[in-house]
């Protein structure tokens, strides 16, 4: 079971996104307080605050390199920051007309994709100059919640119940209706486990992990609470995680799943040690590989309290 090795109160106010860089040696954090903290993950010592968003935060990713970090708010702005430098590379004001909640970065840092309050999908090529999407997709019915990319593709989740995967070199889209809004979802991929799947969360207080290579239910896992909020979740292909309304953070078993009497995966661990809603949860990169990470996440709650686990 997951022990806290370091509890982080730095934050004035909720914190919104949370998430490591590639190696796992990092941690980023950003929320109500309008800054980005980069933190050692082993020490929890802060290293770095990136400042200048200016609104709320609502989402951060980071590219491949752990050089690039893209963040998102409710100033309906995109900003590529320099990791190193703490320095703005692009700030995006064009493409969304309202709050900017989610954002994702391809693994070279050519491409951001962000995603809107205003029911739009946004492609922003950042090796050019240009201030105007590249792209902007509106098939949603609602806004937005959560963005991620692969090699190919673009995958939104909507509150209008739907994930939307646009191929871009095919120049398709296939729409999954998942039946309740869409709050959250993370793809993993793994040649080594010989495993594509996508954890997709959803307002009825479900998590549901999807074979990607023939869009099959792998498992719904079920126990935490998510009615009213963007709880976020994720998966290794061997875990599920997931933040939660009550407060606690939720793990699950994929591959030795306990089945209740709904059908639905019950949780494997509840952890405790935040006192607000659970809004980010983010496993360790090398959770799957290697066995002195398997419980390493991170969490982040509403009360302005981040948790790195090990």
């Amino acid at each position: 079971m997951p022990e806290i090795l370091h509890k982080l109160k730095t934050s004035k106010g909720s914190v919104n996104a949370a998430i490591y860089d590639s190696t796992g040696e990092y941690v980023i954090t950003a929320g109500q307080d309008k800054l980005i903290r980069l933190n050692n993950a082993q020490t929890g010592n802060l290293v770095q605050t990136y400042s200048g968003q200016g609104w709320a935060i609502q989402g951060l990713a980071i590219n491949q390199e752990s050089n690039r970090i893209v963040s998102c708010g409710d100033g309906r702005s995109v900003i590529l920051w320099d990791v190193e430098t703490a320095t703005m590379q692009r700030k995006y004001t064009s493409g969304h007309s309202q709050r900017v909640d989610c954002v994702a970065i391809n693994k070279e840092a050519s491409v951001v994709v962000s995603g809107s309050f205003d029911k739009t999908v946004a492609v922003w090529d950042i090796r050019s100059m240009q201030h105007m999407p590249l792209q902007i997709m509106d098939d949603a019915k609602d806004g937005i919640s959560c963005v991620a990319m692969t090699d190919t593709e673009v995958i939104a989740g909507s509150i209008d119940g739907s994930v939307r995967t646009y191929d871009i070199r095919a120049g398709k889209q296939v729409t999954d209706t998942m039946g309740q809004p869409v709050v959250s979802l993370r793809t993993f991929s793994s040649d080594i486990l010989q495993k594509s799947v996508m954890a997709v969360a959803c307002m009825d207080s479900t998590v549901q992990l999807i074979d990607r290579s023939n869009v099959s239910v792998m498992g719904t896992f079920a126990g935490h609470l998510c009615k009213n909020y963007r709880i976020q979740c994720d998966t290794n292909g061997k875990m599920v995680a997931s933040g939660s309304e009550d407060g606690y953070v939720y793990v699950w078993n994929c591959l030795e799943p306990s089945i209740d009497y709904n059908g639905c995966v019950k949780y494997m661990s509840r952890l405790s040690g935040h006192s607000g809603i659970v809004n980010a949860v983010a496993l360790h990169p090398h959770s799957a590989f290697d066995s002195s990470k398997a419980n390493a996440m991170l969490s982040a709650a509403s009360d302005g309290s981040i948790i790195i686990w090990k």
